[in-house]
C-alpha cells in the first residue's frame, strides 16, 4: 500500500477518477473529509456500494469511520452491521489503546483488518506498548494534522519526527506497515515526492493521499533508482553462490538483513 487514497463518501460519483489515478487502494471517508450534513448521505453511499459486491473489487477499498467517542460512530456501526460483506480494512480515527480496536470488532461483530490512525499525543506516547496478539492489522496510520494540531507543531520533519519514529517502530513490533500522514498541498507534486522519499527513508512502506494528482509523485518516490536496482539484483544473485551465512559483496558485508532490503527494494520495481 504505497498510496491510500481518500475519497468523501458524499462524492461517491468520483470513484472511477479515484481508480483511475493508480492509487493501490480507496479509503472512503465517513470522518473529516464529510460535513457533518452529508454523513448520512455518505453511509448510504457506501452501503449501495457494499451491496454491489464493492463491483468486485472490495479488497481495493478501506472505510474510516468516526472516533468511538462520539454519536456518529453509533450510526457508522448500524450501517455496517447491515452490511454482507465489509471492505478490505476499516480505519479508525484517534485510537489510543488496542482496546478501542477490540471495541470496535466486538461492536461490529464481524472479522476486519484494522487499520488504528494515530492522532493524539497519548496515542503517540501508548502505541509501542499494546498487547494486540489478537488483532489483525492492515497498517498503523500517522494522523499528522492532527497530532500537529495538538502539539502546536508547524508539521515540518522536526514536529513529525517523534511522532513518525514511534509509528514506524510500533508497525515493525506488531509485524504490519507503518503508514504516513497526507501532503497537504495537493498542487505541489515536487514537495509531495520529496517528502514521500524522506518517510520512505525513514521505513514508511506508504502513506494518505487528499487528491489523485497525488499519485504518481508518491509512487515515483517509491519507486527504486537504477542503481538501488542493479545493486539489490546484484545482490541476490551473489547470494545463490555465497552459501547460508554472511558473504561481501562490492566491498561490503551482506546478512539476512541486508537480503531482506534488497528483496524490498526488488518488489518496488513496478
Amino acid at each position: 500500500m504505497r498510496s491510500i487514497l481518500f475519497l468523501p463518501t458524499d462524492k461517491i460519483e468520483r470513484l472511477p477518477k479515484a481508480l483511475g489515478s493508480g492509487a493501490d487502494k480507496v479509503i472512503f471517508d465517513l470522518e473529516d473529509g464529510l460535513a457533518g450534513d452529508k454523513k448520512v448521505v455518505g453511509r448510504s453511499n457506501f452501503a449501495d456500494l457494499a451491496n454491489r459486491n464493492y463491483d468486485g473489487q472490495s479488497d481495493k477499498f478501506l472505510l474510516r469511520i468516526n472516533a468511538l467517542d462520539t454519536q456518529e460512530y453509533q450510526e457508522d456501526i448500524k450501517m455496517l452491521k447491515s452490511l454482507s460483506t465489509l471492505p478490505y480494512s476499516i480505519a479508525i480515527p484517534k485510537i489510543e489503546s488496542p482496546d478501542e480496536c477490540r471495541t470496535f470488532l466486538d461492536d461490529v461483530g464481524k472479522k476486519v483488518l484494522i487499520l488504528p490512525q494515530i492522532e493524539t499525543p497519548r496515542g503517540i506516547a501508548n502505541i509501542e506498548t499494546w498487547e494486540c496478539s489478537d488483532i489483525e492489522f492492515s497498517g498503523i496510520g500517522f494522523g499528522s494534522a492532527d497530532y500537529c494540531a495538538s502539539t502546536g507543531g508547524d508539521m515540518g520533519k522536526a514536529s513529525l519526527a517523534y511522532g513518525r519514529g514511534k509509528i514506524i517502530n510500533a508497525a515493525a513490533i506488531y509485524n504490519t506497515i507503518a503508514l504516513d500522514g497526507v501532503w497537504l498541498d495537493f498542487k505541489d507534486p515536487e514537495g509531495c515526492k520529496a517528502e514521500t522519499e524522506y518517510v520512505k527513508s525513514m521505513g514508511f512502506k506508504g502513506r494518505f493521499a487528499i487528491h489523485p494528482d497525488q499519485i504518481k509523485p508518491i509512487h515515483d518516490a517509491y519507486r527504486p533508482s537504477s542503481e538501488e536496482l542493479e545493486w539489490a539484483k546484484g545482490v541476490l544473485e551473489e547470494a545463490k553462490t555465497a552459501g547460508t551465512g554472511a558473504f561481501k559483496y562490492q566491498g561490503r558485508m551482506v546478512d539476512a538483513p541486508v537480503l531482506a532490503v534488497a528483496r524490498l527494494i526488488i518488489s518496488r520495481e513496478d
